[in-house]
């Protein structure tokens, strides 16, 4: 049985006692019952908490009718979903045409019937609680989509319903992964594995949009997150220079003997939605490919770039490395960035 607290809150508004003694007789064995006799208050009480759930408006009142009342409650962010049953004697499909076309959900003719009264507002309160529940499915999407996909390519989808795939240039990629991360796994418990992992993805998700980069995906370990794709950076390989740096030292800091490494390198990409079941917005291309063999070559606490990325880089302590031999690449010169040298602009 219902207690009072979870009652649904019917709002009947009649200036006729006996028309409100009628209904409040059908409904309040099921219903919490609020009663207004005039237009100003029922716009008050239906304002004020706890909000009804559903409103019985009679048509013919003084001063301010029913449509009137209607109007104003649909033209108020507060009230405008309640759902307004009208309450009246007048048949005329007209009548309730433009009740209709003020946002009432539907018509009780006088003298009332109570079963109709109850099937009637038994059904309304059913279709308000379906799309409730249609909206908080709907924001849960949403926060799912904000978690795994980019904010520009969520807004695509929900305008286009997908994202085109496109090239883009003067992109800057970068990883990073955990130093000795395989062993780190065979002596530690699947939980504590999974518990510093997402501790360091925090890390990771936190640098990167400080410093203006978008996080698209992990693997393992290891993390992409892009510079200048989808929304834009004014110099796009410092942004992940500074990104990669901010992250390796965060890491460092937090005590438990990690030590990040990271690839960063610009250049052409391509970029879109993969998967039907499970979207994931992915990039690829050889700018891709180098910054994840980068990755792999670079020492601990350090950015590997190549030796000619390098030279357009400003503001940062960075040591050559010499030639180093890049999967798919052949002999490559690269350099690594340990420091930032100088205060620069973010």
């Amino acid at each position: 049985m219902n207690t009072n607290s979870d009652k649904r809150i019917i709002l009947i508004v009649d200036d006729t006692p006996a028309n409100i003694q009628m209904a409040h007789n059908i409904l309040k064995d099921t219903y919490t019952i609020k009663i207004a006799t005039n237009g100003a208050n029922a716009l008050g009480l239906a304002k004020s908490l706890p909000q009804p759930d559903l409103i019985l408006l009679d048509v013919m009142m003084p001063e301010m009718d029913g449509y009137e009342v209607c109007s104003r409650l649909k033209a108020d962010v507060g009230t405008c979903d309640i759902p307004v049953i009208f309450l009246t004697g007048k048949t005329n499909s007209e009548d309730e045409t433009r009740g209709l076309e003020l946002g009432a959900v539907d018509y009780i003719h006088k003298p009332f019937s109570p079963s109709v009264v109850q099937a009637r507002v038994r059904t309304q309160l059913t279709l308000r609680e379906a799309r409730e529940q249609l909206a908080a499915e709907k924001r849960k999407v949403d926060r799912l989509l904000d978690n795994i996909l980019p904010p520009p390519a969520v807004a695509e989808i929900k305008l286009t319903g997908g994202v085109v795939p496109r090239r883009f240039e003067n992109v800057a990629v970068l990883f990073s992964d955990l130093v000795a991360f395989t062993n780190y796994c065979d002596r530690h418990a699947p939980e504590e594995v999974v518990r510093e992992l997402g501790d360091l993805f925090v890390i990771f998700e936190s640098c990167a949009r400080r410093h203006g980069l978008e996080k698209n995906k992990t693997h393992g370990d290891a993390s992409l997150a892009t510079a200048g794709l989808l929304e834009p950076v004014d110099d796009p390989l410092r942004a992940a220079v500074r990104c990669a740096l901010a992250i390796s030292d965060e890491a460092t800091r937090s005590g438990r003997g990690w030590q990040v490494r990271s690839g960063v390198h610009i250049g052409p990409v391509m970029a879109g939605i993969v998967g039907q079941e499970r979207y994931q917005f992915d990039v690829w291309g050889d700018t891709v490919n180098v910054a994840s063999r980068l990755t792999g070559a670079a020492s601990p606490g350090a950015v590997a770039l190549t030796e000619q990325t390098s030279s357009n880089l400003r503001g940062f302590a960075v040591s050559a490395r010499g030639a180093v031999e890049l999967k798919g690449k052949g002999s490559v010169r690269i350099v690594e960035a340990t420091a930032v040298a100088e205060v620069v602009p973010a």
